[in-house]
């Protein structure tokens, strides 16, 4: 809460922070939005909330809830610019700086913004009063333009050569390096990570210190002007009224209109492609009897390729279509696992809410998975090519006194430390240092 002076009496008045959340877009509704929602529901009622965005969807609306929260966006959704030549001018970059300040957004209601990573979401910066505290959770510095993970096909393949793929965002690097240097520059700003990998993927980008000894929504250290000396991180959490530990009758009644789901699987979530690690957790089934359930949607030609080199290799794979949160909890309680092959992930929630339901996390020893899963005895962190470890992994997920063990572990830690209310509580730490 923020203490304020009442002028008459002289007496202190609690206020709740008036907070603006600022993400130019919820088209996808992956992980990142889910959370970020989950986060304005949880604190509706502890902080006084906005939501700024240029591209809004009544799915993301109704994850809202009903909570209390005034959303300013556009009368029509922004149309983001495609192709080549956009890219290479950074027309999406400058189109979402003008549409911005067409936005009518009271920011004498506000003493506080937070902006997490999207496209277009730094471009609001240029717009914020000089008076108002900014908190950039930069959940990745934006891995189209600084790593080539996202420039392969699901197999890995190069969509074009480096060079050409390095050319073409040169502008955009420049203009996200620029914005995030204005905001470091800035009293009272911070930037964070979303785990110790992601900090330091921040002090490699943009030259911020780190230190990884710093506990969880720790404000940083800041110069003589209030301005940040070092990059800082906050976790994600869950809401556990989503994730029970039992199914309930919402979930049974769900899971049981869910077609085509086999009968000994695993399951992986993210959409299908290379950064998300997909053709190798497909290959890692061979041989195991095991069938593939990928959730998250994908490019036609990409899952059709997927299922094809599935029954190349005798790996059934389904394909689910966009799930209710009732069925998805479901289909991850019923699998042998949760498995990821992801590259460097920069946090991973997936993991996180399959040991909320009792489900064993099986993922690459890398990125954000080694930061949150290396404390916790709740499946296993393997190395991408360790092909025998995978199948071993894959055994002991079956084992029922071994997995009941892995549950109730799973379970524990998350509810300690990845709680919605520990993420909000360490958020405002930050928004109010």
């Amino acid at each position: 809460m923020i203490q304020k002076i009442m002028a008459k009496k002289g007496e202190v008045e609690s206020m709740p922070l008036r907070l603006l959340v600022v993400r130019a877009s919820f088209s996808t509704l992956g992980g990142a939005e889910r959370d970020l929602l989950q986060v304005m529901r949880g604190a509706a009622n502890r902080w006084s909330i906005g939501l700024a965005t240029l591209d809004f969807t009544a799915d993301a609306e109704a994850l809202l809830e009903g909570a209390p929260v005034q959303i300013y966006q556009p009368n029509t959704p922004h149309q983001w610019a495609t192709g080549a030549f956009s890219e290479l001018t950074a027309k999406a970059s400058r189109d979402a700086e003008k549409a911005w300040g067409k936005l009518d957004i009271p920011w004498e209601n506000y003493d506080a913004v937070h902006l997490t990573v999207c496209r277009g979401t730094l471009e609001i910066l240029p717009h914020i009063p000089a008076r108002i505290s900014v908190h950039y959770h930069c959940l990745e510095p934006p891995r189209w333009l600084y790593e080539d993970v996202l420039h392969r096909r699901p197999n890995g393949e190069l969509k074009r050569p480096l060079w050409i793929t390095n050319l073409i965002f040169t502008r955009q690097r420049r203009r996200d390096k620029s914005f995030v240097r204005k905001l470091i520059n800035r009293p009272m700003s911070a930037v964070s990570g979303n785990s110790i990998w992601i900090q330091r993927r921040i002090h490699e980008v943009y030259g911020l210190n780190m230190n990884e000894d710093k506990p969880n929504g720790e404000p940083p250290i800041r110069d003589a002007s209030g301005r940040p000396l070092e990059a800082t991180h906050v976790r994600h959490g869950i809401d556990f009224k989503h994730w029970p530990a039992s199914p309930n009758a919402a979930e049974k009644k769900e899971l049981a209109a869910v077609e085509h789901l086999p009968d000994d699987y695993i399951v992986t979530v993210g959409r299908i492609s290379h950064v998300k690690g997909t053709w190798e957790t497909l290959h890692s089934l061979t041989n195991t009897g095991l069938a593939m359930v990928q959730i998250g949607g994908g490019d036609a030609e990409d899952r059709e390729d997927l299922i094809q080199e599935g029954k190349r290799i005798g790996v059934p794979v389904i394909c689910m279509p966009r799930l209710s949160q009732p069925a998805m909890c479901g289909v991850i309680r019923g699998a042998r696992a949760m498995v990821s092959h992801a590259y460097h992930e920069p946090f991973g929630l997936t993991p996180i809410e399959a040991m909320a339901v009792g489900t064993p996390a099986l993922m690459v020893d890398e990125g954000g998975f080694n930061c949150t899963l290396s404390r916790v005895d709740s499946g296993r962190l393997l190395s991408r090519d360790d092909a025998a470890g995978w199948k071993n992994a894959y055994l002991d997920a079956k084992d029922p006194v071994l997995r009941q063990a892995w549950a109730k572990s799973g379970r524990a830690y998350v509810e300690e430390y990845f709680n919605v209310d520990v993420q909000i509580e360490a958020l405002e730490r930050m928004l109010l240092s």
